[in-house]
C-alpha cells in the first residue's frame, strides 16, 4: 500500500524537510521503508532525500540477490 501525497508531506514535515540520514534540507523528500516487505508505519519509515534513498533501496537489492554490485 502506498502512501497518499497528503501523509508524505506531514512525514517532510514531522521532519521539518530535514533527510533523517544525512541531514540535507529538501522540500522533495521521500518515505523508505526500512523493511522492504513491511508496512508504511512510523516504525518502518524514514523520511530521506532523493540520493540516501537510492543508496538505502540498491543496498537492499544487492543483500537480497536482485542486483550487482556493479
Amino acid at each position: 500500500m502506498k502512501l497518499s501525497e497528503k501523509k508524505k508531506e506531514l512525514l517532510r514535515k514531522f521532519v521539518s524537510y530535514k533527510c533523517e540520514e544525512c541531514g540535507i534540507k529538501d522540500k522533495k523528500l521521500e518515505p523508505h521503508r526500512i523493511n522492504q516487505g513491511g508496512e508504511y508505519s512510523i516504525r518502518n519509515i524514514k523520511i530521506v532525500c532523493h540520493k540516501c534513498h537510492n543508496l538505502f533501496s540498491s543496498a537492499q537489492r544487492i543483500a537480497q540477490g536482485t542486483q550487482s554490485k556493479w
